[in-house]
């Protein structure tokens, strides 16, 4: 099929849709979805005819027909934004070493048992960060099944750590700032009374607070990042990472200090051992949580109990605030929330003074931003991850915030260049520094498919295509 040919039928199609339309006028609804159709079914076919073409170009390559020799020729079907694409792809055998390749597939990229485009999954990721494996799976113009198991696969196959771009230019900022929390996200196979699922860490990263509203601030540069690191040498490597993203974004010469604010859990405080310049500081949150609850023990006495804990709290008094908790301890309702909460103002003190006596602090909002970043979709509604599903999730969502949806097509392509080197021993090409190469996905977004199809009639573009060709089979 050549381009002549595939725009004929399509002209011929919407005729038909068209004198549909006047016969019954009233059904405009009818008259959308078949032009839809018309012009999905069209774009496949027309994607499949750039492929077979290229193909054929590599067949007919004097460079190929130096290394290889044709063994056979096969169909392969792909998935992709368009709906199915059929082309032929041909089997080769390297003279060398004896070994068969399908070149347009090493070409694209295509691994040999891949039944999406990289577009196609990079839709995939995309519906299914916001809403369920289910919803996602629906989300392709498809004949051929797509599970939800088919999407959790894709989402178990994102690469385990993205790389970190570096500025050329360093920022200069005297204070950074790292708030950080965690959510208890289900385990499947567990119930409540067999344990508490697992924590999804959060840390994002900004530079200050700007005013919006009355009552209102917004962050300014942030970086997030998120996870399930278990254990003290994996939470030890997520504050390496967010360690290696502030020495790769900022002038360390110029930085003073970086406050990272918590709950002061052990995985938050272990923070002050990785990363440069950090202080500990306290989430006022969880301290009033915690003073509330213990305040409300004195029954009758609650406010006057709350208020002498504000006032040690204001006036550096530790030695008085340990006395008034003693006091408390004598005639509390129930012992324990005053004793708890005791201990964790006593054991955090150094960055409790620091949160409430430190002018360059800003109000943290832990809360939300887990609601936001990871419980929305991990644990607000009943549902149960694996970890590994649960750690790829977590961190395809940080890459949405900190990159947009628009960039998992970087993500997708770097995840399998980085699965193509494990498995062929090929160095991996990083996103950023990739060589020029065909991509339909590219061509069909940008809308620039139907000027090349013209193009490919003027004398000198084919032997231009040829060119390429014969560029993209020196890198397999």
């Amino acid at each position: 099929m050549d381009i002549i040919t595939l725009l004929k039928g399509l002209l011929e199609e919407l005729s038909e849709i068209e004198e549909k339309f006047y016969e019954e006028p009233k059904d405009l609804y009818s008259l959308e979805l078949s032009v839809k159709d018309v012009f999905t079914q069209k774009a496949a076919e027309y994607v499949g005819m750039i492929l077979t073409g290229a193909d054929e170009m590599i067949c007919s390559s004097k460079y190929r027909k130096s290394k290889y020799t044709i063994q056979r020729h096969d169909y392969r079907t792909l998935t992709t934004v368009v709906g199915d694409v059929v082309f032929n792809h041909t089997m080769y055998l390297e003279k060398e070493t004896k070994s068969t390749h399908f070149l347009l597939d090493e070409m694209l990229q295509l691994d040999s048992h891949e039944r999406f485009s990289e577009g196609a999954e990079t839709e995939l990721l995309r519906e299914a960060v916001k809403s369920s494996y289910a919803k996602a799976a629906k989300i392709l113009p498809t004949e051929s099944e797509v599970s939800k198991t088919t999407v959790m696969n894709k989402v178990h196959q994102i690469a385990d750590e993205i790389p970190l771009e570096e500025r050329e230019e360093r920022k200069k900022c005297e204070y950074l700032y790292i708030e950080a929390d965690e959510d208890h996200i289900s385990e499947q196979g567990e119930t409540d009374s067999e344990g508490d699922g697992m924590l999804g860490k959060l840390a994002y990263l900004y530079e200050s607070k700007k005013k919006i509203g009355k009552n209102k601030r917004e962050l300014v540069n942030t970086f997030y990042q998120s996870g399930i690191y278990e254990g003290p040498e994996k939470n030890k490597r997520f504050w390496e990472q967010m360690e290696e993203y502030i020495e790769k974004t900022y002038d360390m010469d110029y930085l003073k200090t970086v406050y990272v604010i918590g709950d002061g859990g052990g995985w938050i405080r272990s923070a002050e051992n990785h990363i440069v310049y950090s202080k500990l500081c306290m989430d006022k949150y969880h301290v009033a949580k915690y003073i509330n609850s213990a305040a409300n023990q004195m029954l009758d006495e609650k406010d006057i109990a709350r208020e002498r804990i504000y006032t040690c709290i204001y006036k550096h008094r530790k030695k008085g605030l340990e006395e008034v908790f003693d006091e408390m301890l004598c005639s509390a309702n129930n012992q324990k929330p005053v004793e708890d909460a005791k201990n964790y103002l006593l054991n955090n003190w150094s960055a409790l003074m620091r949160t409430y006596h430190d002018k360059n602090l800003y109000g943290s909002s832990t809360e939300g931003h887990v609601s936001n970043v990871l419980s929305a979709r991990m644990s607000s509604r009943p549902m149960a991850w694996s970890k590994r599903g649960a750690d790829r999730m977590c961190k395809l969502r940080c890459y949405v915030e900190n990159h947009g949806e628009e960039k998992i097509i970087d993500l997708v392509r770097y995840s399998r260049e980085k699965r193509n080197l494990k498995r062929s021993g090929k160095e991996i090409v990083m996103p950023e520094e990739k060589k020029i190469r065909m991509n339909i996905s590219e061509r069909y977004e940008k809308g620039k498919s139907y000027i090349e199809s013209i193009q490919a009639a003027i004398p000198g573009y084919t032997a231009r295509k040829q060119i390429s060709i014969r560029h993209q089979l020196n890198f397999i």
